[in-house]
């Protein structure tokens, strides 16, 4: 009898079960389609998301919202989301009535993974934990009550909780804008994985990283600007920052690279190259930050920038001096500052000593770079933050080799 019993509670369980499985994966109708009289749908971007509204605005600057629970939240083939996947920054596509009011948004943001993400669990909580897949990307996964947790066998788990280190194949909806994976919507999973499950993917990455430089190894060998060929010592330098998108040539077509580079210009290079995303959110000083340049200067935010920053400072009389030369020392200074690499001490020695010797140290610096008070060149500029980068990559020590 209680055996029976046993058997009828499973199944009882288990039809409960499938059915929330169908109820997140069954499509529902396209509200983006057959609009009514009045109805519109275009892009806009997402101003405010929260659990009570959702706000946009549209290229024309035109302002609309709702309360989100009024919101028919929508993705083609798959049916309305069971997660809050809007942030501020999205490109949502709605539909809004003729009275102005959203009445159902689509996250363009939004991917209905077709393929699956494998990786590390790295430090988990209760409802979500970090995901450092094994191409090296970190996304935060959100867990929801109706998280499926399976093993490789796509066997369900019960009573199962992430752990740190576990090894993970999951299959979600991605928000790119924010670096999330929701499993609590549409019948997305996480699987525990043997560890060698992993090896496939990671030997996959290692060819894709490989045929990459190699890649890149071709494009650096060809000759980019007229006055730049094979036999200038810093043609792959100069052809590596202009690939990286660092420093460009002139109209004419040539690069100039013994052209003295002065102070404003080597500033907004090291300020892009290190800070491009920290630069779009930093709000100007209402006055300039310099007594000797205009708040409107082409240069003015990434010299207050650093300034903020703590990268550099100005002259003894407080003036910045922006089109006065870069000498060496000033730019290595920078340099160190700005890619955060630790100096000693330098009370007993030139203000400049310590990020000379670091530099020298971590063979950022040339050995013939010798004159502090020498001005900088734009070929010696490419040198310098060339090597700054393949140093923070851990690829400098093999170009020294291959180079020297």
């Amino acid at each position: 009898m209680l055996r029976k019993f046993f058997i009828r509670a499973l199944f009882i369980f288990f039809l409960a079960f499938s059915g929330n499985v169908l109820a997140l994966t069954d499509p529902e109708p396209n509200p983006f389609t057959d609009l009514s009289e009045g109805e519109k749908v275009f892009e806009a971007t997402v101003v405010e998301a929260s659990d009570e509204v959702l706000s946009v605005v549209n290229s024309d600057e035109e302002n609309f919202s709702s309360r989100m629970e009024a919101i028919f939240k929508y993705r083609d083939g798959a049916g309305p989301a069971a997660a809050a996947e809007f942030f501020a920054g999205d490109t949502v596509r709605i539909l809004v009535n003729s009275a102005g009011v959203i009445i159902a948004a689509q996250n363009a943001d939004l991917l209905l993974c077709d393929q699956n993400f494998y990786g590390w669990v790295r430090e988990p909580t209760e409802n979500s934990f970090t995901l450092e897949t094994v191409d090296g990307k970190n996304f935060e996964v959100l867990i929801g009550k109706t998280t499926q947790f399976r093993d490789e066998n796509s066997k369900i788990l019960f009573g199962y909780s992430s752990r740190a280190d576990d090894v993970v194949r999951i299959h979600g909806v991605i928000n790119q804008n924010v670096g999330k994976i929701f499993t609590e919507t549409f019948g997305a999973y996480v699987s525990l994985l043997a560890e060698d499950a992993l090896q496939p993917f990671l030997d996959k990455i290692a060819k894709q990283k490989e045929e990459e430089r190699a890649r890149i190894e071709a494009e650096l060998g060809k000759q980019k600007f007229s006055d730049v060929d094979i036999e200038n010592p810093f043609f792959y330098a100069i052809n590596f920052v202009a690939n990286e998108k660092i420093a460009a040539g002139y109209a004419a077509g040539d690069f100039q690279p013994g052209k003295e580079i002065n102070r404003a210009e080597f500033t907004k290079i090291l300020v892009k190259t290190k800070f491009s995303d920290e630069l779009e959110t930093f709000e100007m000083p209402t006055e300039s930050c310099f007594p000797d340049f205009e708040i409107d200067a082409w240069f003015a935010s990434f010299v207050c920038f650093a300034k903020e920053k703590g990268i550099l400072g100005g002259y003894p009389d407080g003036k910045f001096k922006p089109a006065n030369p870069v000498n060496l020392a000033e730019a290595v200074t920078i340099l160190v500052k700005s890619f955060e690499f630790s100096v000693e001490d330098n009370s007993n020695n030139e203000w400049f000593a310590p990020f000379l010797e670091k530099a020298s140290k971590l063979e950022i610096l040339p050995a013939d770079f010798a004159e502090a008070n020498e001005n900088l060149t734009r070929g010696k500029m490419s040198e310098l933050v060339m090597r700054a980068i393949k140093y923070e990559r851990g690829e400098l020590v093999d170009y020294l080799e291959n180079n020297s």
